[in-house]
């Protein structure tokens, strides 16, 4: 999700672009150190080097990260929610249209219908590499709209539940609904980490 390229940053932390332990998937409180591997790998500091916070500007964790500003839509009955820019005649927006986790950067989509469980798409099943695979693992972080973040959510491709309905779509259910916040005010954004697949 990209940490800020100047100003204030921590290893702890709340704000999504300015915390290196969100950044790295992990509790706002976590127990982290400057010395660590995985803040090195982070910063692009070897074991020997000095590594300071000035290290991390401009550094992500995810090998692609959109965000999305939510839109809804009623399509055939079902209320829609996230972003989309295919499904009647496209809501929501984002700051990155094409998928950049596959060789033909394919639209995409991530909503919610109903309410019930997110769903990430890809509209194309011909770029490399084919049918279940391009990522690892999403995290997630919603916005609301009186701005406060909520918890990052890790999930791994292997624990969602793929399909493919037509021959030039891919879906994946990611178990739980990542537009909607649980309870409280609705989200205004979510944005989205992924790391590639391996």
């Amino acid at each position: 999700m990209t940490l800020a390229a100047s100003g204030t940053l921590s290893i702890g932390g709340t704000t999504t672009n300015r915390s290196i332990n969100l950044e790295l998937g992990r509790s706002a409180t976590a127990t982290s150190s400057l010395g660590e591997a995985s803040l090195r790998t982070l910063a692009g500091v070897s074991g020997n080097s000095t590594i300071s916070i000035s290290d991390f500007y401009g550094k992500s964790n995810f090998d692609w990260s959109p965000s999305i500003t939510v839109g809804t839509t009623t399509f055939s009955g079902q209320n829609f929610r996230g972003y989309s820019a295919t499904i009647n005649g496209g809501f929501g927006s984002t700051t990155d249209s094409s998928c950049d986790l596959y060789s033909t950067n394919p639209t995409w989509g991530f909503y919610d219908t109903n309410e019930g469980n997110t769903f990430f798409y890809v509209f194309d099943t011909s770029g490399t590499p084919t049918g279940n695979a391009g990522w690892t693992s999403i995290t997630t972080v919603g916005t609301t709209l009186a701005g406060s973040n909520a918890t990052a959510v890790t999930t791994n491709r292997t624990s969602c539940s793929y399909f493919s309905p037509a021959p030039n779509i891919r879906f994946w259910d990611l178990g739980y609904t990542a537009t909607t916040p649980t309870s409280g005010s609705q989200f205004q954004s979510v944005l989205l980490g992924f790391v590639a697949w391996i």
